[in-house]
This record gives C-alpha cells, sequence and structure tokens, in this order.
C-alpha cells in the first residue's frame, strides 16, 4: 500500500483511538460533578439518545487527556471530536452549524472551567467548511471499518461496494468541481486503502470491485492545449524574427551551418 498523502483531514482515517476515549468517557458512572457539567445546556442535545451531563462531562475529559498529547494528537483530536459530535452523539440529525455551535459550546465550558487555553488553535480551524468535508471523509472510513471488522469477525467475505462506491463517487464528483486540494487527497488516501482491502483481504479481482480515480481525463484539454502552443509559437516567431535581435541571431546560425556543410562537401569530394 502507497504511503499516506498528508491532508488536513488525515484524522478521518485514523481515528479509533479517539472514538475508543469518547465512548468509554461518556458510558462512565458520574459520582461527583466535574468541569461544570451540571449546569451545560445546549438545545441541540435536547433530543439526543445521551444526557447532556454525559456528553459534556465525556468531551471535558477528552479535551482534558488532549492537553498532554503531541501537536498531532492536539490537532486530530480536537477534529474527531467535531466528528463524534455530530455522528455518534446528534446521529447526524442536525446540520453541520449547530453541531458547530454545539462544539463551540463545550469548548468555552471546558475554557472557562480550566482555564487553559492551550487547545484553542486547533478548535479554532474547524469551520463549516472543513467541518462538512470532514464527516463525509470519516463517515466513509468509518463504513470500510465496519465492513473490515465484519470480516475479521465471520470470515464472511462481504463488501461496502455499493454504499462505499457510492459515496465515493459523490465525493469524488465534489471534489473536482471545487478547490479542496486536501479533501481530494484523502479520497485518494481512500482508494488506496479500500483497494487494499478488496485485493489483499478479500483477494477479489475484477474492476467491477475498484474505484475509479480521483483525477478526470480530460481529453478535450490533451487534443486543446498542444494545438494553442502550435498556433501561438506559429503566431510570434515571424514577430521575433522581423522585428528583434532573434532574426539576425538565427541567420548566422543557419548560415555558419550552411558553410560548414559546404566544406565538409568540398573536402569530399
Amino acid at each position: 500500500m502507497l504511503l499516506e498523502i498528508p491532508t488536513t483531514y488525515n484524522v478521518a482515517s485514523s481515528y479509533k483511538e479517539y472514538k475508543t476515549y469518547l465512548d468509554s468517557y461518556k458510558k462512565e458512572e458520574i459520582t461527583t460533578y466535574m468541569f461544570g457539567c451540571e449546569k451545560f445546556i445546549n438545545q441541540y442535545l435536547n433530543d439526543a439518545e445521551d444526557p447532556a451531563l454525559n456528553v459534556c462531562y465525556a468531551v471535558m475529559k477528552f479535551l482534558n487527556l488532549l492537553e498532554e498529547k503531541n501537536y498531532t494528537q492536539k490537532e486530530k483530536g480536537c477534529k474527531y471530536l467535531f466528528y463524534w459530535l455530530h455522528a455518534e452523539v446528534l446521529r447526524s440529525k442536525q446540520p453541520i452549524k449547530n453541531t458547530l455551535n454545539l462544539y463551540k459550546e463545550l469548548y468555552k465550558n471546558y475554557h472557562s472551567e480550566e482555564n487553559l487555553n492551550t487547545l484553542d488553535n486547533y478548535i479554532n480551524q474547524i469551520n463549516e467548511h472543513t467541518s462538512d468535508k470532514l464527516v463525509k471523509l470519516t463517515g466513509i472510513y468509518d463504513k470500510l471499518e465496519h465492513f473490515s471488522s465484519e470480516y475479521e469477525l465471520k470470515h464472511e467475505k462481504k463488501t461496502c461496494t455499493g454504499d462505499c462506491m457510492d459515496l465515493y463517487n459523490t465525493y469524488v464528483d465534489e471534489c473536482r468541481k471545487g478547490y479542496d486540494k486536501d479533501f481530494c487527497n484523502e479520497l485518494k488516501n481512500f482508494r488506496e486503502k479500500y483497494h487494499f482491502f478488496i485485493k489483499k483481504i478479500l483477494s477479489y479481482e475484477g474492476e467491477q470491485y475498484l474505484l475509479p480515480p480521483v483525477e478526470s481525463f480530460n481529453t478535450l484539454n490533451v487534443i486543446i492545449i498542444p494545438f494553442t502552443l502550435i498556433l501561438v509559437t506559429s503566431l510570434i516567431f515571424p514577430i521575433l524574427y522581423k522585428f528583434t535581435a532573434f532574426g539576425p541571431w538565427i541567420r548566422r546560425i543557419i548560415g555558419k551551418n550552411n558553410n560548414m556543410w559546404e566544406n565538409i562537401n568540398e573536402e569530399t569530394n
């Protein structure tokens, strides 16, 4: 498998560690009130399956844990936290902007209780654009992880061909229409990981199991670009030859070459 392309969305493919922490914290029995969570209220948690107290407590403990981690873990942890709130807590029932509101409010609570700001830069990296792409990419990796785990458990050869292919093709189309290079590169990373699972783990063969490349082969550009270069060159060359020093210079070169060939011919004869 090729090396992973570094992107701002790399956490999408390596989230399991962070998910384990958050899920375990959420299930913990809260015997004493910590981090001011007993007072935390957010309208978007009203319909959530888990009580606001437990969600708040899990997030506070997780952020506290990240304080001890290195730069990369801090960055990835803060990004995955957003996905966890959106997909695991709110079950993707709220729009991205509402999850972003909850995310910021929880961090505001953490900041006021702990009086720490070392995670500010990582939290502030999350906006509506990046979080939308992050949710999409982590979601598709999660589907592949689910099928991989099912195979390890039951050894039944199933693939996420339908779901994964449909989502992947939708996101590739979005990539080609947009300007987010990291989003496109992370789709390349996913394609590589998906093909490794299909070919090496399941030993499937055949184009029907493979994902198309992220780059589109534009035949029109392949034809137009060389034609344009030829046309521009044919227009510029006469102007350079007639009105610039390029003309006398090229004539001298041609003259020298002609003299050289004449001398060679004379010596031969």
